[in-house]
């Protein structure tokens, strides 16, 4: 348990809310702090989960409210709280011993607080810090209840989204597993919000959980990071990061995780280790569609010995309940989402470690299309072969043969048997028959055809998303890496950002102080003391080494580990901010030209909507009047291919096919909303 001391955000032990006293933290994270509580009533710890996205809210020191952190955090604040509400109606309807259980929620301080049962214990997680192993009995000690807890969420229609050694925790008493902090609400606010960074474990999240269309995601979704975690615990090391696996699997690449076949063999048996490297498939399609699939593999059935034959007999489904049981609660919406169809699977084995013959496969695909298709045809044509043959043979006397008669209306062409013969023989097909027959070919072979279409068509859809998840693979992946270095390139020590435009460095900590360098915004400089006079100054050093001092209002802490969300914050005030002047507004689309180069690609691209925004606002500044002054025609014309003149307007827009061009590029993500709403407002 940690000291609230630690986080800022965190209520004071002693601090009574209702019926319950908090005792510490248990823990906190970007979405929530979750504590240790005492109700006062029944004498009992229990586990108090509080909302807080701590990069859209901030707590109150003098309430101990929370507030959100401007009008645009409001909006999802309040959107994120409503889901958090609904994922603990949800929750609190599960009563399975390895599913958290919520006693109760309320609303309190502005947001919101679910109460669960507190359990003595320690995670996966925990036991993994202390450098312990686990053998492949003492996993599937757990692993079927574990199974069972999730199996039940699913079938209520529902997903966990976040499963990983933290969120799983054995209890102290029994050693039987618990499945913790689920992860929808969560995961819903990520992909609203883009100030919110979208709440994904690195090497426990399936690729589909990275992109914004929550519509592929399923049981199998969870199935990929339970099958994580056991790879933990095989290899040693954390699973690659799925979209690595992607992007190389996409250049023609060797995945860059090794098998578990491989990593466990001579530690863990073989079917154990296949059944891991099933749930741990990139495409969602080549996984198990259930737990019930998954749990076949990971603990078949033994054999019957050999015995004598008795008879036949039905096989029995030992998994059917033996009593009727109550229906699954239905998902509550808008928190839940309805589990998807999964697309058709492939038989509930763990696919063969030999590679995959696209072509081969699509070709048995189509043949086997083609037969079923034509079957009917190939029948009529053998047919009318055969009668074809009968017409051609020399006509033998009429008297040597059987004698037919044919019956009456309703079984015209059916042969019978004259007194007098031995065998029937076949009839010429009728002038009604052969027309079926031509009808019937024409169908079989349009049948044909249509399949084939389809199967094209499939073809090029599945090669244009395989080039479009290439081409976002790798955009993130090159955004990664320049975040990455721009990271490593900040100073150590305490930081701070630069809010305010054109600021001048001050000798001493006062107004009147004689002026050194000029900073311009979002400048991060290093905080050398801070002074404790009636006004907040600090000292700071630049990046050029200047040392001096700056007022507290143009400038504000700096967190390395929270870059994009500064840089957004910086940029959305000085944009709102009416005062601001032309200046401040050139100033800031300088810094936002270069700020969209340092964070990871969903924070990139809404800062380059923020910068057209930007040289929006900076052309409201220049009046009809003005173009010809210095300062406005450089900048007429630095932007001149950006930029249209309406003369009924008497104004400069920044063009709308700017705007549509960041969309294009970047449909994908979730901003791209907020662009077309931009798009929408311009006519021109």
């Amino acid at each position: 348990m940690n000291n609230t001391s630690d986080n800022r955000n965190a209520l004071p032990i002693g601090y009574r809310l209702e019926n319950y006293q908090i005792q510490g933290v248990l823990g906190d994270g970007g979405f929530g702090i979750t504590y240790l509580a005492k109700d006062t009533q029944l004498d009992a710890l229990v586990a108090l989960k509080e909302y807080l996205p701590n990069e859209l809210a901030v707590r109150q020191t003098d309430d101990y409210t929370v507030q959100p952190k401007s009008q645009t955090d409001a909006d999802d604040f309040a959107w994120g709280l409503e889901r958090f509400v609904k994922e603990a109606q949800t929750l609190a309807q599960f009563k399975h011993p390895n599913i958290v259980r919520v006693l109760h929620f309320f609303q309190a301080h502005n947001t919101a607080y679910i109460v669960m049962e507190y359990e003595q214990g320690q995670s996966l997680a925990d036991f993994l810090k202390q450098g312990d192993t686990a053998t492949e009995e003492e996993l599937k000690a757990f692993l079927p209840t574990l199974l069972d807890g999730l199996e039940t969420v699913h079938n209520a229609g529902y997903l966990h989204r976040d499963i990983k050694p933290s969120n799983v925790y054995i209890r102290q008493k029994d050693r039987s597993p618990l499945l913790i902090d689920f992860g929808s609400a969560r995961y819903d606010l990520g992909s609203r919000s883009r100030s919110v960074t979208m709440i994904v474990t690195p090497g426990y999240a399936p690729f589909e959980q990275y992109q914004s269309d929550s519509g592929q995601q399923g049981a199998w979704t969870d199935i990929y990071a339970t099958g994580a975690v056991l790879y933990r615990f095989v290899s040693g090391k954390i699973p690659s990061e799925a979209t690595e696996r992607v992007s190389a699997i996409m250049r023609n690449k060797s995945d860059p995780l090794k098998p578990a076949v491989e990593a466990g063999r001579g530690q863990y048996s073989e079917p154990f280790l296949a059944a891991i490297d099933w749930a741990l498939a990139v495409n969602e399609q080549d996984r198990p569609p259930s737990i019930k699939a998954w749990r076949n593999q990971l603990f078949p059935k033994p054999l019957l010995k050999d015995g004598p034959f008795i008879g036949p007999s039905v096989e029995i489904d030992d998994d059917l309940p033996t009593r009727p049981v109550d229906p699954p609660a239905p998902p509550i919406e808008p928190s839940t989402r309805p589990l998807t169809q999964p697309p058709p699977r492939p038989p509930q084995n763990p696919p063969s470690p030999k590679p995959k013959r696209r072509g081969v496969g699509m070709a048995v695909v189509f043949l086997l299309v083609f037969l079923a298709a034509g079957g009917g045809w190939l029948y009529y044509q053998m047919k009318l072969d055969k009668a074809g043959i009968a017409e051609e043979n020399p006509r033998v006397e009429e008297e040597s043969l059987p004698q037919f008669a044919h019956v009456g209306a309703g079984e015209q062409g059916a042969p019978r048997l004259v007194e007098g013969s031995n065998q029937p023989q076949p009839i010429p097909p009728t002038e009604m028959e052969s027309s079926a027959v031509a009808q019937a070919q024409r169908e079989a072979r349009q049948r044909a055809e249509d399949a084939a279409a389809a199967a094209e068509k499939a073809r090029r859809e599945r090669e244009s998303a395989t080039i479009q998840s290439d081409r976002e693979a790798r955009q993130r992946a090159e955004a990664r890496e320049r975040a990455a270095a721009a990271q490593a390139r900040l100073p150590s020590g305490t930081l701070r950002i630069m809010t305010g435009a054109g600021v001048r460095l001050r000798q001493l900590p006062r107004r009147n102080a004689k002026k050194g360098a000029i900073l311009q915004i979002g400048t991060i400089v290093s905080e050398l003391e801070t002074n404790q006079g009636p006004e907040a100054w600090y000292r700071i050093a630049t990046p050029n080494y200047d040392e001096g001092w700056v007022y507290g209002g143009y400038t504000m802490s700096f967190n390395p580990d929270r870059r994009a969300q500064a840089y957004i914050e910086v940029a959305n005030n000085k944009l709102n901010n009416r005062r601001a002047s032309f200046g401040d507004l050139v100033d800031l689309y300088h810094f936002l030209t270069r700020a969209n180069q340092e964070v990871e690609l969903e924070s990139a691209v809404e800062l380059k909507l923020l910068r057209l925004l930007t040289l929006q606002r900076s052309l409201d500044k220049i009046s009809s009047s003005q173009p010809s002054e210095r300062p406005h025609s450089q900048w007429l014309n630095d932007h001149r291919a950006e930029i249209v003149y309406l003369d009924t307007r008497s104004r400069w827009f920044v063009k709308r096919e700017k705007f549509q061009q960041l969309h294009d590029k970047y449909h994908f993500l979730p901003i791209a909303a907020r662009i077309m709403q931009e798009i929408n407002r311009r006519i021109f």
